[in-house]
């Protein structure tokens, strides 16, 4: 049941990690990875749907190790994209 509940949470709100990641740095810039990454979670569970709203703080500790992976991920993917970018302008 447990594992059920973590990838039905993962599976919602997954998609939101990259644009989270993204803002926070768009936000504050380079440095700070601590600040972004709760920045990025901030921006994630400001996307709850209403009735979840109320439960932020109880899914902000529950699910915290998810969110760091989740915003681990995004931070990879965001680098391999800007490097990506960075590789074609130049060659």
């Amino acid at each position: 049941m447990k594992n059920k509940i973590i990838k039905k949470v993962k599976d919602l709100l997954s998609p939101l990690a990259l644009p989270a990641v993204i803002y926070a740095e768009n936000l504050i810039g380079k440095g700070f990875g601590e600040t972004k990454k709760q920045i990025a979670i901030d921006f994630i569970l400001g996307k709850l749907p209403l009735f979840l709203i109320p439960f932020k703080t109880v899914i902000r500790k529950v699910f915290s190790e998810l969110f760091d992976c989740m915003i681990e991920a995004s931070v990879k993917k965001l680098h391999s994209i800007q490097e990506d970018l960075f590789n074609n302008v130049v060659h």
